[in-house]
Order: C-alpha cells, then structure tokens, then sequence
C-alpha cells in the first residue's frame, strides 16, 4: 500500500483517536458491567417491587397450619417475587401496638447464576444465606401468643411504612384468623357487624381508621377457629371486607384463602 507524505503526517493521529475511542468503549463496557449498588439489605436503588407477610402471632396455630404457611410464604416468593423486590415479615404480637418491627427484611437476590462469570455455587449460597434460611426462620419463628391480638393497627401501621409504599408492585400477604382482639375493641363483642365498624372508628380515636392503599395487592390467609360462633364470623368478614376497601390503582386486588387445621 502506497502512503502519500501528507498522509503519514497524519497518521499518528488517526491512532492516537482511534486508540481513544477504543479505551472510552472499554471504560463504558466495564461501567455497565458492575452491579447496581446495594444497600444493607441487598437493595438497589431502582427497587423491583414490595412484599409485605403479616404474620398473626398471638394464639397457638396447629402443626399443619404453621407447615402450610411456610410453604405458601415460600411458593409465594419463588413464583411472585421478582429479583430485586424486598420481602420483609412482620409478626403481630400485643407489643406491636407500641413495638412493630420487622423481623426480616431484605431484597430477594439471584437463586441461579446467569452470568459465564457467575458461580453457580456463590450464587446459591448468597440466596440461601442472606435470604432463604433467614425468611423461613422468620416464618417459623416460636409462637408464645398473647392477651391482645392487635393485628388491624399492626396493618395500618405498615401501610404508613416504608416496606409496602412502591409506585408500580406492592403485596400485602397476612395469615391470621383476623379476630381484632385489644382493650378498645374486639369482634368478639359484636352487636351487629355496622356496629363493630362504628366501634372500631371510635377506637381509633384520631388516628388512622383503616389503611389507604394505591395499588396493593391484598392477600388474606385465615386461619380457621371451631370455637368461633357464626355471628362472630359474619362480623369479621364483614370488618375487613370495609377494613380493606379503600384500595386503588393499578395492580389493586383483594382475595381471601383458608389455611388447614
């Protein structure tokens, strides 16, 4: 190949820009490659979603009851929860009316390496460490029951929170047998079901009556009681058909499953 003078003057120049772009295009690729930033709980700012378990601690539950909400609680999170949501549980006891903390709270990661610079083994022990084990442990915790079973403050309160607030993907998933048990109201005393919801309001004083959702996904999973009469059931489901109703938005919904025991 023939090269003019004037062209091999320049020629230093067109590798020098050449090289240039080639060493901006290498720093973009390693840029794009790291991973997002997380924070203490594995999150990453731009946040896949939020799912909420209640879990209603304050009577006994049968064996086969505490076995099939594990294993709805893991179902749950294997098929629903995407990479990136954050998955926290809370346990409703008599101290939640002053004390309401999450005793798991993290962001599901990868379960399998998708990457030829993953490792498979890394991977699965990650998922399993910082979150599998310790969310069933949560799910399973011992159960000491309690006077009080203050499970509708313990909803609104977590509606307020930050755990269940997300633009776009919110769950709300809650196991309890849904009897409001406390020293200022209790379904228990009905008289009939629009009382007990008059009487829950005047409970509350003025805080919050019931939660306001936009676009939360609401799951009830009861627990059954024999001892309960047919009133009293006719009540309860009637308090948290109204308890749940201000719910709107996109990916709003409300059902109601029965656990076995």
């Amino acid at each position: 190949m023939i090269v003019s003078a004037k062209n091999k003057n320049s020629l230093p120049y067109v590798i020098a820009g050449a090289s240039m772009l080639a060493f901006i295009a290498i720093g973009a690729a390693v840029v794009s490659s790291k991973p997002a930033v997380k924070d203490a709980k594995g999150c990453s700012a731009d946040m896949a979603g939020k799912t909420v378990f209640v879990l209603d601690q304050t009577d006994s539950l049968s064996e086969q009851t505490r076995t099939e909400i594990l294993a709805r609680v893991m179902k749950f999170v294997d098929e629903k929860v995407k990479i990136g949501e954050l998955v926290t549980v809370f346990s409703v006891t008599e101290l939640s009316k002053k004390n309401l903390t999450p005793s798991f709270s993290y962001c599901k990661p990868a379960k399998t390496a998708e990457g030829a610079g993953q490792s498979q083994r890394f991977v699965g022990a990650n998922y399993a460490k910082h979150f599998a084990k310790p969310l069933q442990a949560a799910i399973s915790a011992p159960i000491f029951g309690s006077k009080q079973s203050p499970l509708a403050q313990a909803i609104i309160d977590v509606s307020l929170s930050e755990y269940l607030q997300h633009p776009a993907n919110a769950r709300l998933v809650v196991f309890s047998d849904l009897l409001e048990h406390t020293n200022g109201f209790s379904l228990y005393d009905h008289k009939d079901c629009q009382d007990a919801v008059s009487r829950f309001r005047a409970s509350r004083g003025a805080a919050v009556a019931r939660p306001s959702f936009k676009g939360v996904d609401v799951q009830l999973h009861i627990v059954p009681r024999q001892q309960v009469s047919s009133g009293t059931e006719k009540c309860r489901n009637a308090f948290w058909q109204w308890f749940f109703t201000d719910n709107i938005g996109q990916g709003a919904g409300f059902d109601q499953f029965y656990l076995p025991g």
